[in-house]
């Protein structure tokens, strides 16, 4: 299994963050976020309790106690739905038709809150970006 140090660097890498950016993000420093990536240190509680939330993976995930990033319901959206959101300025009535059948999950389509709640919860990721 991957270790903390692995997947901090991997999701930051998959988000196009340098060192110095995560460092500024969580208001720790950079040699901190470097020591964190190379394993020399182990992160507070709330440390990975703030990159499990901004990151939308679970704390266990980044333990390494699974290696299943988050198996929650708002953790199914997909980084095209994100896009999608950014790419077109549309009210939550005018997202939640397009995307009412493109989100399915175990072969049946969401709830309209269901999908309202995945549209707030990608708009909301993209101004946290």
């Amino acid at each position: 299994m991957a270790t903390f140090g692995q997947k901090l660097r991997a999701i930051r890498t998959e988000n196009n963050l340098t060192q110095k950016d995560l460092a500024k993000i969580f208001k720790v420093s950079e040699s901190a976020i470097s020591m964190y990536e190379r394993d020399e240190r182990e992160p507070s509680f709330k440390f990975t309790n703030e990159v499990a939330s901004r990151f939308n993976v679970s704390t266990d995930y980044l333990l390494g106690r699974t290696e299943v990033e988050n198996n929650g319901e708002t953790a199914k959206i997909s980084k095209g739905v994100t896009e999608f959101l950014n790419a077109v300025e549309l009210s939550d009535d005018e997202a939640l038709l397009k995307l009412k059948g493109m989100l399915l999950h175990k072969g049946k389509e969401l709830s309209d809150d269901a999908i309202r709640e995945i549209i707030s919860y990608a708009r909301y990721r993209a101004t946290q970006k």
